[in-house]
């Protein structure tokens, strides 16, 4: 009899032991903001000013790109050519999202906005809580072969915003994967973490849509609390 039930509680045993030894989303994410160099230095944080190279797989050409940041929820994200030649721009002024290319000047719907907001921020997890936002660790994978924990997020009302995978050993995050609408999927992976002013920033990053061609981006020169002009946030 005794052995019967050993064989019954065994399965259990072994499902307990292992959720024993998985952290909790938030112990995640906590870890994360400790990693990035803490929830102090990181509010600390009013603005930041990146700039780089970026790089399609499939062409040897090389784009300027330039990423501004600014506390709560402004961005401006800005792609050029050759001779300054404009070929890409997204302007958040912390309600609206609107983009610029070559083909025009478009304002993104209230779903996809809603998803820039966060995405643009300068550290989304900072403000989780504050906006309702609701974590899960799904469990582990690897990326790039390295252990990492897959937290899948989503918003207030139960809309998914994003699943991101946070390294076992680091702590940092390495992986997001946001769904913009029903067509188009993207991967970001982000690395080479470097300390500017009290807080790491990722200096590489490979952004990736649809299993489709990847850019692949290496920041030169990265500002923290230099200012920024709120009208470099102006929407059209």
């Amino acid at each position: 009899m005794k052995k019967l039930i050993i064989i019954f509680l065994l399965p259990v045993l072994i499902v307990s032991a292992h959720a024993q030894t998985l952290p909790t989303a938030d112990e995640v994410i906590n870890k994360y903001i400790a990693a990035l160099g803490g929830k102090k230095a990181l509010m600390k944080v009013n603005n930041v000013t990146s700039q780089g190279l970026l790089q399609f797989d499939n062409s040897p050409a090389q784009m300027q790109i330039t990423l501004k940041r600014k506390m709560p929820a402004k961005a401006l994200t800005l792609i050029t050519g050759d001779n300054d030649q404009l070929l890409y721009k997204n302007v958040i002024n912390g309600t609206n999202v609107v983009e610029i290319t070559q083909q025009g000047t478009t304002r993104q719907n209230e779903q996809a906005a809603r998803l820039s907001l966060m995405y643009n921020r300068l550290f989304p997890e900072l403000v989780f809580k504050e906006q309702g936002i609701k974590s899960t660790l799904v469990g582990k994978e690897q990326i790039d072969g390295q252990d990492a924990y897959k937290v899948t997020s989503t918003f207030a009302d139960g809309t998914p915003l994003w699943i991101s995978y946070y390294d076992v050993a680091t702590g940092l995050k390495v992986q997001n994967v946001i769904k913009w609408d029903q067509s188009r999927t993207a991967t970001l992976k982000s690395s080479d973490y470097r300390t500017v002013n009290g807080v790491k920033i990722p200096f590489s990053s490979t952004y990736q849509e649809n299993g489709g061609g990847v850019s692949m981006t290496k920041m030169t020169s990265v500002l923290v609390n230099k200012g920024i002009s709120d009208a470099e946030f102006n929407v059209q």
